[in-house]
This record gives C-alpha cells, structure tokens and sequence, in this order.
C-alpha cells in the first residue's frame, strides 16, 4: 500500500500544481510532505513491516483535505490576482505601536529578569534544560501575565513583519526588530519547540504572500528553510536529550531523524489495528471540558501530550494528526475533519492571495496556520490547542483593526 499512496500523493501534487500553479499553496505543501515522507517509510522497509492497509490512511486523509481545499479555491489560482491586486502599502497607527512597544519592553525585561534570576541559582545542562525542570518540578513559575501574552507578542511580531515586508521603510524596519527579538526569546523559553517553528514559518510565508516571489525563488527560499529548520531541531535535540547516549554525534542524529519523521506514521498504524476504543469527543472537545473545569464544573478532560509506546525499538508519543480525531469517532471521522481542514484552508487561501484587495488579518492567520499544516505527519496542533488559536486570532484581528493599521493607496502604482 505505500508504493501505491506514493503514486496517489504525487498525482494530487501533480494536480494541484495544475491547478493552483503556486507552490505555498497549503494543498500541495502538504501533498509534497506526504510523498517525502512515503519515501521515508520505505527507507526502513527492511525493518519494518509495511503491508498494512492502514498505511494508505494518510493518502486518502490528503485526498479529502485536497476535495475540501479545492471545493472553496474553484479554479483560481494566485496568478490571476497578482495582476490586478491593488497595491496598498500598510502602516501603523504611530500611538499605537509606541504604546504597544512600550508595553512588550516592559514585559521583555521583567521576564528577562526573572529568568536571569532563576536560571542563575539553579543551572543545569543549558539555559533550556534548567528551565524545563524547574517548570515540571514547579520551582520556576512564569506567572499568567507572560503565560497568556505570549501568544499576544507572537501575533504583534507577525502583524508587525507583514507591515515592514509590505512597506519596508525605516520605521517598519525597526518596530519589526523589536517586536521579533522580544517575540524569539519568549518563544525560546516557552519549552516548547513547536512555538519557535510557528513563529518563524509564519514570518517566512507572510513575506513569500507579501512579496509575490516567482516559484522558482520560492522553492529556493523553501529549502533554505528546510535546512534552518532542520538544523534547529538537531540543535534543540541535542539540548533536551541530554540523559541519551551522544557520544557518536552522526548516530544521535540519525536516530533522531528517524524517530520524528518515520515513527509517527507506524506508530498510527500499529494503534489502529489494535485499538478499537474510541473516546466518543473528548479529544475534540477538550476545549470546552476545560473551559467548563474552570468555570467550576468537574468534567473529565483528556490530556493533550499522549502516551508513550514502543515501535520497532524507537520510543514515541505521537501518531500523525489522524490519530487524534479517529480516537474519538473513527477513521471516517478523521478524513471527515480533513475536508474540514481543507475547506478552511481554501476560504483563507483566497482571502489572503487570491483577494484583489490587501488584508493583512488573512495574511497573518494563513502564514500562523502553515505550522499546524506541515505538523499533520507529526502530530495534531488544531483542536488540541484550540485556546492557542482562539487567542491567536484574537490578537491578529485586534492588531490589524482600521484604528491600528493603516492602508494607503502605493503613489507609485
């Protein structure tokens, strides 16, 4: 079955370039994801057992992401738009961004403060690990404050990046600065590596949207980001394992490499022939358990982070982003969300590149939504981090109001 999904994966990249004629769009980056990581598979087709049916999951999980995608986009493509798009060049309400500026300063050096403090008394390892522990071990305690703004700055320092990719004068320049600085170390000392991949893929394709790159650019700039992301991961890696054997550094790698970009995909499939329970909503409504817990209900909410199980002598807690949904209902649930997926992708898709207008609120939300997209090999970040995306949004809409953020006419048209 994976011979025959690698084929089905690369007529739909076929098709969608066909259809699209755009690299970024999200159909065809995840059609791409999926045949290289088939191909993955079949490097470990000696060692493991790769009969199964169930392999062909994924391919028919993109065939309905794709169905759904392209029943919003139609036929048009980003091409079209380009031509006609009105240039509109953005800026930001002066008052505003001193005020927010301010605000983010502030709160850079408090927490900059308070991690010096901590991490000073308390080193182990590396400046990660010593913050790792002290949070599972409760002696570091970040505070609400910079617990929930920290989505804030993130979506400041993305509205903040499309503004000077759209309009690169001085002042944009600098403001970007800032609030990318700022929003890089809260990200680095989230403990969390999916935030800092979030931030950076949502800069990297808020400039490709703003930019009109030709695809032959594009393609280029997405292997450069490739390599980045790559080395950042081993690096991390490197950092958090610190208890593993490293001592051949090319082995630690490999294995690493491995075990996040090929046990995802067995690990599904040896749950699904083996599991036949389902959690009937709790993984897709986790949300509104917790929500509820905390307006003092005493619901039973499942935890976000899975369990850890054995394959083929690797060990792993993640199982693709179907694992998620078909815990609760079933497989056909799973490709269900999927088109979903994929119909929200195309609404935004259009609003953000194929709009004959500039908006900068679809811009931001399509470039942050890439993240999850690529992660669906991995893991699922849509409704298991719903509140993160509530939040996101939320700040999104709110930087890039009229009040804030100006559209002018380009005088150079």
């Amino acid at each position: 079955m994976v011979y025959a999904s690698i084929i089905g994966c690369i007529l739909l990249a076929v098709l969608t370039w066909q259809k699209s004629k755009d690299i970024i769009a999200p159909s065809f980056i995840l059609s791409s994801i999926w045949t290289v990581l088939y191909f993955v598979l079949l490097l470990r087709r000696n060692t493991v057992n790769l009969s199964s049916i169930y392999y062909s999951s994924f391919f028919v999980a993109l065939l309905c992401f794709t169905m759904g995608f392209f029943f919003i986009v139609g036929n048009k493509r980003k091409e079209h738009s380009v031509e006609i798009q009105l240039k509109e060049k953005m800026s930001f309400n002066i008052s505003f961004i001193r005020v927010a500026l301010l605000i983010e300063i502030i709160l850079f050096f408090y927490f900059l403060l308070k991690v010096g403090i901590y991490v000073s008394g308390n080193y182990s390892f590396n400046i990660f690990q010593t913050l790792s522990i002290g949070k599972t071990t409760g002696m570091f305690d970040e505070g609400i404050i910079i617990s929930y703004s920290r989505n804030a700055i993130i979506s400041f320092s993305v509205v903040c990046g499309i503004v000077f990719f759209n309009n690169p004068i001085k002042r944009n320049r600098n403001y970007f600065l800032i609030s990318f600085i700022i929003a890089l170390f809260f990200s680095l000392t989230a403990g969390n590596r999916g935030i800092i991949f979030m931030l950076v893929l949502a800069l990297f394709f808020s400039n490709i949207i703003i930019k009109k790159y030709s695809n032959k650019k594009i393609a280029i700039m997405l292997l450069l980001i490739v390599l980045i992301i790559l080395v950042t991961f081993i690096s991390f890696a490197y950092m958090k394992y610190v208890y593993e054997d490293r001592s051949d550094t090319t082995q630690f790698i490999m294995k690493q490499l491995r075990v996040y970009f090929s046990t995802s995909m067995i690990a599904f499939v040896q749950w699904i022939e083996t599991t036949w329970e389902y959690k009937y909503g709790a993984n897709t409504f986790r949300f509104f358990a917790e929500l509820l817990n905390g307006l003092g209900y005493d619901l039973s909410a499942v935890k976000a982070v899975q369990e850890y199980v054995y394959v083929y002598g690797d060990i792993t807690n993640v199982y693709s982003v179907l694992h998620y949904y078909t815990s609760d209902y079933g497989l056909i649930y799973a490709f269900v969300i999927q088109v979903i997926l994929g119909m929200t992708y195309g609404f935004i898709y259009k609003k953000a590149i194929i709009n004959k207008k500039t908006t900068p609120f679809f811009i931001a939300v399509l470039s942050i939504l890439y993240f999850p997209l690529i992660n669906q090999f991995f893991d699922d970040k849509y409704f298991s981090i719903l509140s993160t995306w509530i939040q996101l949004i939320f700040w999104i809409a709110f930087f890039t109001r009229r009040k804030f953020l100006y559209l002018h006419a380009n005088e150079d048209k």
